[in-house]
């Protein structure tokens, strides 16, 4: 009888949800230490309110010099890791290095928030580290287009250069995108940054299995999709009730972004998975429910902002299809992958 091998991919998967899940409750529990930390007053939706009200020198160069090592350890070790090619069901060093790395990081943010809490959001705008993510997002929606279509299962062609050169490289972007957000704020147990540093955790972990089957599992991808509608909500909740009541809570925009990035899985990702019809027909009578429900409390004349997020993301993974598609010329075309 041939002996079970070790699902080695599983293992460390495991290990690193455990380990991100630990982390952020440790984010937590030590949050409190940094309640001697002196921050600005709240400046309104574009104000950043996670910085210092008096940066020292000290704060600048730990943020920013840590930040640097871990974008240029992480570029390094994309190219390293374009250069191995995949290996579905094997963990190779070069995804324990990344795996030990970014928990390296982790720890040394944590001291660093600790000893002088500002990340560099004190020097660069707040919108930067925003539309990093959307960026992001689009690359993963727009890669994602011959498995399970661009909006409602419907196909969209794709020229293979311009695809392929995107699906080659966009590791540099979104290793970029998730190293720039990391450093850009202090490691605060507020639940609107936990949740976005939980999210952060599970996409390093996204990144260091690049070249294994879990990078391109489409369940997890998914999840990954869904995790930053619990996080855009999170934030907005919380800077709304530090200044107003809980009863009043409807009358802030958490339902934008809670509606927002569910309706991308609603109209286009659910597709990337078998499904019947009858299950389909639930997914979107439950989604219609649920916002008929909440704007009754917020009002149906605020009902068109639920489409801001999902046309920016689905529209932004059709605009990158169509320059794609014309920057190619006549190129043959992607096949379909569908489930």
């Amino acid at each position: 009888m041939k002996p079970a091998t070790r699902d080695e991919v599983s293992l460390y998967f495991r290990w690193a949800l455990v380990a991100a899940i630990a982390f952020s409750a440790l984010i937590a529990i030590l949050s409190p230490r940094l309640a001697h930390f002196v921050k600005p007053e709240d400046q309104g939706s574009s104000w950043y309110y996670w910085q210092l009200a008096e940066p020292t020198l000290w704060s600048r160069l730990s943020s920013w010099g840590l930040y640097l090592l871990h974008q240029i350890g992480t570029w390094v070790l994309v190219a390293l890791m374009l250069r191995e090619g995949n290996h579905p069901d094997k963990v190779s060093r070069l995804n324990k290095i990344a795996l030990w790395g970014n928990l390296a990081f982790m720890f040394l943010h944590l001291v660093q928030t600790h000893l002088f809490y500002d990340g560099t959001a004190q020097d660069v705008p707040v919108w930067s580290s925003q539309w990093s993510v959307i960026f992001m997002l689009v690359f993963i929606i727009y890669l994602l287009i011959p498995r399970r279509g661009i909006f409602l299962g419907l196909n969209m062609p794709l020229k293979r250069k311009f695809y392929l050169w995107i699906r080659k490289y966009h590791g540099y972007y979104i290793g970029w995108a998730l190293v720039y957000t990391f450093w850009f704020h202090p490691m605060e147990g507020d639940y609107g940054l936990l949740t976005g540093f939980f999210y952060m955790f599970l996409l390093f972990i996204q990144l260091s299995f690049a070249g294994t089957r879990l990078h391109v599992a489409i369940g997890w991808l998914t999840v990954l999709e869904l995790v930053v509608g619990i996080h855009g909500p999170a934030i907005a909740i919380q800077k709304f009730l530090a200044e107003q009541p809980a009863s009043a809570i409807f009358r802030d925009i958490w339902p934008m972004f809670f509606f927002g990035f569910l309706a991308v899985f609603v109209f286009t990702g659910q597709y990337g998975f078998k499904l019947s019809r009858s299950t389909r027909a639930l997914i979107f009578a439950g989604y219609a429910a649920l916002a008929v429900l909440v704007y009754a409390f917020r009002g149906y004349n605020r009902l068109f902002e639920i489409l801001f997020i999902p046309v920016a993301l689905i529209g932004g993974a059709a605009l990158l299809a169509v320059l794609g598609n014309l920057l190619s010329g006549k190129d043959e075309k992607i096949p379909l992958r569908r489930v």
